[in-house]
């Protein structure tokens, strides 16, 4: 497969991930306490951060279908989800270390950082000119 192809591949399984993650956190919200203990959570006195976050994953699910449609424009896009999904992964961490969560969280955040490694990677390949 070639490079080009590649990368629309790739930002339209980011895409994927993020609106299924959305749904899961949607899902989880909405299932009630024994979810939040599989993840090692106390449940929040409110689901408005819960559904501001949502929000915003399905945001940026959408960002990554955009580029996956033409990988010659919206490169912002990578730049901005590539920030946001290290992060997230910074914020797992942090997260765990504070006992606010267990471990399974961490590898939802490896996911992520999985991406923003392929989305900087995408970024010095269209820096090279590769990508117009």
């Amino acid at each position: 497969m070639d490079k080009r192809a590649y990368y629309k591949k790739m930002f339209f399984i980011g895409g994927i991930w993020n609106l299924a993650a959305s749904l899961s956190i949607w899902i989880m919200a909405l299932s009630g306490p024994a979810a939040y203990v599989l993840f090692g959570m106390g449940v929040p006195p409110t689901m408005f951060f819960f559904h501001a976050m949502i929000w915003f994953v399905v945001a940026f699910g959408v960002g990554y279908f955009i580029v996956s449609k033409d990988i010659t424009k919206n490169h912002g896009i990578a730049l901005i989800g590539a920030f946001a999904k290290i992060a997230f992964f910074i914020d797992c961490i942090v997260t765990v270390a504070l006992m606010e969560a267990g471990p399974i969280i961490i590898m939802f955040g490896a996911v992520d950082l999985l991406f923003a490694v392929l989305y900087i990677e995408f970024l010095l390949w269209t820096k090279k000119g590769n990508a117009g």
